[in-house]
C-alpha cells in the first residue's frame, strides 16, 4: 500500500500514550499540581473520578511526592541542578513505592519541567550521573527514568490520557456537543517548549480538538487561536504587569468574537489558561464595559459534564467568572433552576 506524504508527516507528529486496552494502560502514577490545588482544585477532583470510576484506571499517587518546583525555577529562585534532583526523586518515589511505570502530571508546567529534565539527562550524560549521585547521597533512592510514550524516556500530561481514551469516554457520554461551536486553547508549556512532546505537535495539536470532536462539537478557527492567554508567572504575579495578562485575553477573545460570534466554548489543558481566560473577562467587563461571555472549561470539566457529573459540585463551575448556565442550556445539561445564580455558586 502506498502511503501518502501527508500521512507520513502526520505520523511523525504523534506520540503513543497507552489506552486502557493496551498492556499497562490501566496502571498510572500521577503528580498533582500546586497551582491547581490553590487556584482550581475542582479540575483534579473530577479528573480523578473520571479516570478511576469511568475508565477503571488504577490511579496511584505517592504521598511523599513534592511540587515539581518549576515556578521557582522559571522565577530564577532555584537552579537547574535542584530541578533535576527534585524530578528524579519524584520519579523514584512513584516507581519504588507505587510500582508504576506510566506517569502523568496534572499541570502543563510540571509536564514541561519533567520533560526538560529527561531531555537534559538524555543529551548530557554528565548531568544524569550528577543527578543519580546526588539522589543516592541525599535520599538513598535509585535513579529511574519513566518511559511512557512509545517506550522512550518521557512523561505525559493528564490531557494526553484523556485524549488516548477519548472514544471510550464518548461512548459513556450522556450528553453531546452536537450543534456547539468550540475551539481549543493549548497551554504554552504543553505545546511550545517541547513541540515534539505535544500530541500533534504545536502546529497541529489534537489533544483537545480530538476530545471535542469525540463529543460531537464543531471546531472553529480564528486568527489569534494560538496566542498566549497572557498569564505568565511574572505578569499575573505583579500588579504592575497585570494589564499585559488582561490585554492578551482581550486580544484573543476579540479575535474569536469577530470570526465566530456564536462560539461560546474554549477548551483548555493548562490551569493558568483555564483560570485567566475566564477571570480576565470579568476585568474586561469592569474596565472596558465589554462582554464576551465565552465559557472556558478544561478537558476534565468538559468530560465530567458530558458524563453527567454535577456542573457545580463536581465540575467546579461555581468558581467561574463567566456564567455557564447559557452553555449548559445550549447543551441540554440540567441544573437546579430553583436556585439563583448566586446560590448555585456557594461553596459546598
Amino acid at each position: 500500500m502506498k502511503v501518502t506524504r501527508e500521512n507520513i508527516i502526520w505520523e511523525s507528529h504523534q506520540k503513543h500514550v497507552p489506552t486502557i486496552d493496551d498492556e499497562g494502560g490501566k496502571l498510572w502514577g500521577c503528580f498533582r499540581s500546586c497551582f491547581l490545588q490553590s487556584a482550581a482544585p475542582y479540575t483534579e477532583g473530577v479528573a480523578y473520578k473520571i479516570l478511576k470510576n469511568d475508565l477503571g484506571i488504577d490511579l496511584r499517587e505517592a504521598a511523599g511526592h513534592t511540587s515539581c518546583g518549576a515556578i521557582g525555577y522559571h522565577g530564577d529562585v532555584t537552579t537547574i541542578e535542584t530541578q533535576m534532583v527534585v524530578a528524579a526523586r519524584n520519579f523514584a518515589v512513584a516507581h519504588e513505592e507505587l510500582g508504576v511505570d506510566n506517569l502523568f502530571s496534572f499541570c502543563v508546567t510540571s509536564f514541561a519541567n519533567y520533560t526538560e529534565m529527561i531531555h537534559l539527562w538524555e543529551e548530557e550524560p554528565e548531568l544524569r550521573e550528577y543527578t543519580a549521585k546526588i539522589l543516592k547521597e541525599t535520599t538513598g533512592r535509585e535513579f529511574w527514568i519513566p518511559r511512557v510514550s512509545g517506550n522512550r524516556p518521557s512523561v505525559v500530561h493528564a490531557s494526553d490520557v484523556f485524549y488516548a481514551n477519548r472514544h471510550k469516554l464518548a461512548q459513556k457520554a450522556k450528553y453531546s456537543l452536537k450543534g456547539i461551536k468550540a475551539v481549543d486553547h493549548i497551554g504554552c508549556h504543553y505545546g511550545k517548549i517541547f513541540p515534539g512532546e505535544a500530541m500533534g505537535w504545536v502546529e497541529f495539536p489534537q489533544v483537545l480538538v480530538g476530545l471535542l470532536e469525540a463529543f460531537g462539537a464543531e471546531i472553529v478557527d480564528y486568527p489569534e487561536r494560538r496566542h498566549c492567554c497572557g498569564m505568565g508567572f511574572r505578569q499575573c504575579a505583579f500588579p504592575e504587569n497585570r494589564d499585559y495578562t488582561a490585554s492578551s485575553t482581550y486580544k484573543k477573545l476579540a479575535s474569536l468574537k469577530q470570526a465566530h460570534p456564536d462560539c461560546n466554548l474554549i477548551l483548555t489543558n493548562c490551569p493558568g489558561c483555564t483560570v485567566f481566560l475566564d477571570a480576565e473577562q470579568g476585568t474586561i467587563k469592569e474596565v472596558l464595559e465589554e462582554e464576551f461571555n465565552v465559557s472556558v472549561l478544561d478537558y476534565a470539566q468538559l468530560t465530567g459534564l458530558m458524563l453527567g457529573y454535577d456542573p457545580f459540585k463536581d465540575c467546579g463551575l461555581n468558581a467561574k467568572a463567566v456564567e455557564v448556565e447559557p452553555l449548559l442550556d445550549k447543551i441540554g445539561i440540567p441544573y437546579d433552576k430553583s436556585k439563583t445564580a448566586e446560590q448555585r455558586r456557594r461553596p459546598f
